[in-house]
């Protein structure tokens, strides 16, 4: 995240170059763009750090317009953005964020697992064996916060006697999931591609008539 992402706005810019033609669009953007930094409650101290670099920034304008003939529509938005800018550092700084729990965030998420488990411990491996987390991490952490992520109750034994079994199925295909979800999205594939080719073939004949 960039700290010196307000003094880079529209609104600044303007400012900067004494361009007061379109500071009434320009602020509003402004106030929303503050808006949306002070949205996430996870990174207060970044939006407080980011609020006090542009505040000096609009003070040092503010100063600069003191000593210069510079037009009252100008002074007038550089005194509005300096009062909204304080104001929304002074109220910040006093709210209380509650952090989001993990069991809130999950069901924000709202996914629920429709496959069988042993689908999940397959895709758990896999996550482990191809390092999709990195080396560190091992396929039981990976399959329990899975199972924690899409509501599924998994004992860890449960998962190991799965992976047993996924080990000594017969012929060479063992991920039957995998597998399956691999030949299911091929297919789907297959067929959008059989459906765009038959809407060109269709198209011409079409405008033809």
């Amino acid at each position: 995240m960039d700290l010196f992402a307000l003094t880079e706005t529209q609104f600044i810019r303007e400012l900067i170059a004494r361009q007061n033609e379109n500071l009434h669009i320009s602020y509003k953007d402004f106030v929303m763009q503050v808006y949306d930094l002070c949205r996430n409650k996870q990174e207060k101290g970044f939006a407080v750090s980011a609020l006090l670099v542009v505040e000096v920034e609009i003070s040092a304008l503010q100063t600069a317009t003191q000593r210069e003939d510079v037009n009252n529509a100008l002074v007038s938005f550089i005194n509005k953005a300096l009062h909204f800018v304080r104001n929304t550092i002074s109220h910040y700084k006093e709210v209380d964020f509650v952090p989001t729990g993990e069991d809130d965030m999950i069901e924000k998420i709202g996914l629920n697992w429709k496959a069988n488990k042993s689908a999940l411990i397959e895709i758990g491996y896999a996550f482990k064996v191809a390092k999709c987390f990195g080396s560190d991490v091992s396929a039981r952490e990976i399959i329990l916060k899975l199972a924690k992520l899409f509501k599924v109750d998994m004992a860890e034994n449960y998962i190991y006697k799965k992976y047993y079994d996924m080990k000594t199925r017969e012929n060479n295909r063992r991920t039957y999931f995998i597998d399956d979800l691999g030949d299911k999205l091929n297919d789907h594939m297959d067929n959008e591609d059989t459906k765009d080719d038959k809407k060109k073939v269709e198209e011409p004949s079409m405008s033809s008539h």
